[in-house]
């Protein structure tokens, strides 16, 4: 059975709200968040909601990473987008 049009749209939403956590080139975060969006556009749906679990987790990381780095710019930044990500992953049902 194919994947369905909401399917499509939530996979496709979710990758390119991971994506805006991209704290910048190089460094294990970002490897992080490119390694989460490749498992995210392959994954199964049953898969989604602990990838969102993930995502959540990897959101908060990165923003410390900016806080401890003393760039509250990048934090404000990151902390808008982890957001963003955690309110689409409770609407689209893949966190509680």
């Amino acid at each position: 059975m194919g994947v369905t049009v909401t399917q499509q749209y939530i996979v496709g939403e979710f990758s390119a709200l991971i994506s805006t956590l991209d704290p910048g080139p190089g460094g294990w975060l970002a490897r992080a968040v490119h390694a989460l969006r490749s498992r995210v556009e392959s994954a199964p749906p049953g898969a989604l909601p602990a990838l969102a679990a993930e995502a959540a987790t990897l959101a908060d990381m990165i923003c410390w990473a900016m806080l401890e780095q003393g760039d509250t710019a990048a934090f404000a930044r990151h902390a808008a987008a982890g957001a963003l990500l955690y309110e689409f992953a409770v609407s689209a049902n893949l966190l509680p």
